[in-house]
């Protein structure tokens, strides 16, 4: 099953999941992209067999809203480290000269489309075998590569100098603290989050969403409402007997190149399936 989940600020994503796992007395369970602590908004969590399907859900593009304040900068591009703050002439001068336009011109001609971003010391990334936050806490120098991630689209919802808070649709693996802390010195100041909120999972938006503590059973979301562009099959018992055997059979049911399929038996789904070469291949089995 799937739920999509409401996380509220001061706890991690684990222990968001954690309480579900308690709640529901699951043993098998993840989701599709960690929530900082200090973020809020949406997770969306797999159980049982249904982690299965993780892998082809965590890519989804995800939309966040966030807040930057331009005064200064922290060691973790939050509020999770102190911190410095910028001189008295420089906030005055920005506060006369900079504006929304100049804010998103700078947007559109850096951060728009595919781009490379360095992600915060602080952050989960494993480097020398650890987490890399672990090692910046015990005072140790931490050096990240840089990525390519991708930004859809983005607004200013807002700004007030010095906080600018902005929308943004962006591809998995993206810091939003590091693109707070790059926009800061694009624009010639510095910059870090004061608020962080997911509001949009791919399609999935905040309607669907329940905090841990209201969330039931009823509230699993279908498959069909997960995978929209994956098309449901009802095949014939022979069918379905060789996908549960692993067997792979020529392409007699129609399935169309780059193209998934959920294989329903009765009110179950059992397989999720696509064409390869001709043939019906299995993704996974036991999917319910």
């Amino acid at each position: 099953m799937f739920y999509l989940i409401h996380k509220p600020i001061g706890i991690s994503s684990f222990s968001a999941i954690s309480h579900l796992r308690k709640k529901f007395g699951i043993k098998k369970i993840g989701h599709t992209g960690t929530l900082d602590p200090l973020a809020t908004g949406l997770l969306l969590v797999a159980t049982g067999n249904s982690t299965k399907l993780i892998p082809y859900i965590d890519k989804a593009r995800k939309t966040y809203v966030f807040t930057v304040r331009l005064d200064g900068s922290t060691p973790s591009y939050d509020l999770d480290t102190p911190v410095e703050y910028l001189s008295d002439s420089i906030l005055e001068q920005a506060q006369i000269t900079l504006t929304e336009e100049k804010i998103e011109e700078i947007i559109q001609q850096h951060f728009s489309g595919k781009i490379e971003q360095i992600p915060p010391s602080y952050s989960a990334i494993r480097t020398q075998g650890r987490r890399a936050y672990e090692l910046v806490r015990e005072g140790q120098e931490v050096i990240i590569s840089k990525r390519t991630i991708e930004i859809f689209s983005s607004r200013i919802v807002s700004f007030s100098f010095p906080e600018v808070t902005i929308e943004m649709e962006v591809s998995v693996g993206t810091y939003i603290r590091s693109i707070a802390r790059d926009l800061g010195e694009r624009l010639g100041l510095a910059g870090y989050v004061t608020m962080l909120h997911r509001s949009k999972i791919e399609h999935l938006g905040e309607k669907l969403s329940h905090k841990t503590e209201d969330i039931s059973i009823e509230n699993a979301l279908s498959y069909e409402a997960i995978f929209p562009e994956f098309h449901v099959i009802s095949p014939s018992q022979k069918v379905l007997i060789d996908l549960k055997n692993g067997i792979v059979f020529e392409n007699t049911l129609g399935l169309q190149v780059g193209k998934k399929y959920l294989v329903k038996d009765g009110n179950m789904f059992v397989s999720l399936i696509e064409e390869r070469d001709g043939m019906v291949r299995i993704c996974t089995n036991n999917i319910e």
